[in-house]
């Protein structure tokens, strides 16, 4: 297996574990890796709340030199306008050899 999809699995496993329903993506699409999706309750007034659902596609990179090595101007498109169409958010997972994980959303992605 290579690193690539260890590193999904293993990024997998912590969002289940904070809470998180995750699939993996199809290969095919390659827009993005992962879809999380969780339910959170929304205070409408002080006597009734709501359920809103939560929705993060994400993309795993385990690349040494930086997290957008292999993550580009196109790719970063085409994962953002995925989460507008889904209504949710673009989320890099990035996970470097003997690093830490890092959760880097779109809005501090480079232009």
């Amino acid at each position: 297996m290579s690193r690539g999809h260890d590193r999904e699995r293993a990024v997998k496993r912590v969002l289940e574990a904070e809470g998180w329903v995750v699939l993996r993506a199809p290969g095919s699409l390659g827009t993005f890796d992962l879809v999380a999706m969780r339910a959170r309750s929304e205070e409408v007034t002080p006597s009734h709340s709501r359920l809103v659902s939560e929705v993060r596609l994400i993309e795993v990179k385990s690349t040494a030199k930086s997290p957008y090595e292999r993550f580009g101007p196109e790719d970063r498109a085409e994962l953002l306008a995925a989460a507008k169409k889904a209504g949710g958010v673009a989320e890099l997972a990035y996970w470097p050899p003997r690093g830490q994980l890092r959760w880097i959303r779109s809005e501090e992605w480079p232009q």
